[in-house]
């Protein structure tokens, strides 16, 4: 199962992270008027943000979701997670809930096209890396999709990933507050060497609820183009749920038994001594299930 080519994108956050209450904000500012981030003047007072934060607003906002173009007109306008949490019926207007930043964190891991986030958390081969080891590993992912880039590009590509889900412990104020840093995905250690270490995935990933499980099952097949997924598929393959989220065996099976359990008609999980298999029914999915299939089903498993 190899991971499928993506056009990957290594800038455009402009090196600020995504900070707390960004998206609720921009969210509801493009809402009201879908020009309002076309004047970077009038943005910066519309948002309370500096005018060089006005194009990261822009790209996380997008790269989570939670914006797209508009198809008519020009503009922005509620991407697909901004109107399943954000809109005034939403889940989620205020992200105040852990199952809203798994689901952001899937979009991002899954559809964004951020070069880093596929290589962590697409391809799932990183554990256990240091600063380094990642932006070499960038480096390489570059030049293999043909692009030349600066080492300060991919130094600065890799400190963002990092700050997104670890805050540094010298951080005095909320400017390196990101949402996704509540996951609590990463640990930081010390190797032999003096060399900072991150590990991924130590610890049980409180939060997933059924329905957000479910959204991602249900992502994952239908950009599989397949109507049934085996256990070992859903647990290691590329973009998979396991990844993702970096689940165990245990885990897995749990989430999984929660939903069948809770949406006994949309998903069913056969688990014999000759098959582990989860088999979906499209049709009978929540409406707000099938709403997040309208983007990009081109995923190959």
């Amino acid at each position: 199962m190899a991971e499928p080519r993506r056009d990957e994108r290594f800038s455009g956050h402009e090196s600020f992270v995504c900070r707390y209450g960004w998206l609720p904000k921009v969210h509801t500012a493009v809402s009201q008027d879908p020009y309002a981030l076309k004047d970077e003047a009038r943005a910066t007072l519309t948002l309370g943000i500096g005018r060089n934060m006005v194009k990261s607003v822009q790209f996380w906002a997008e790269a989570f979701g939670v914006l797209e173009a508009r198809t008519q007109g020009g503009g922005l306008q509620s991407g697909p997670l901004g109107r399943l949490l954000l809109s005034d019926d939403g889940w989620d207007p205020f992200l105040e809930h852990p199952e809203s930043l798994w689901l952001l964190h899937w979009w991002m891991s899954t559809r964004a096209d951020v070069a880093v986030w596929n290589l962590v958390f697409g391809a799932g081969g990183f554990s256990r890396f240091d600063r380094k080891t990642l932006v070499k590993a960038l480096q390489t992912r570059a030049e293999n999709n043909g692009k030349k880039l600066a080492g300060s590009t991919l130094e600065q590509h890799a400190g963002l990933f990092l700050q997104s889900y670890r805050r540094e412990a010298s951080a005095l104020d909320d400017t390196s507050w990101c949402p996704l840093q509540d996951l609590e995905l990463f640990e930081q250690a010390t190797a032999d060497d003096g060399a900072t270490v991150y590990l991924i995935g130590r610890n049980a990933p409180l939060g997933i609820t059924s329905r957000v499980f479910l959204l991602s099952l249900s992502d994952y097949s239908r950009r599989a183009q397949a109507r049934s997924l085996s256990l070992e598929t859903l647990l290691h393959g590329p973009f998979s749920p396991g990844v993702v989220f970096r689940l165990d065996e245990f885990q897995l099976r749990r989430l999984l038994e929660n939903v069948e359990r809770d949406f006994p008609s949309a998903v069913r999980f056969v688990d014999t001594a000759d098959t582990q298999q989860v088999i979906f029914e499209p049709a009978q999915m929540p409406e707000w299930a099938q709403q997040l299939q309208t983007v990009r089903d081109d995923l190959n498993v």
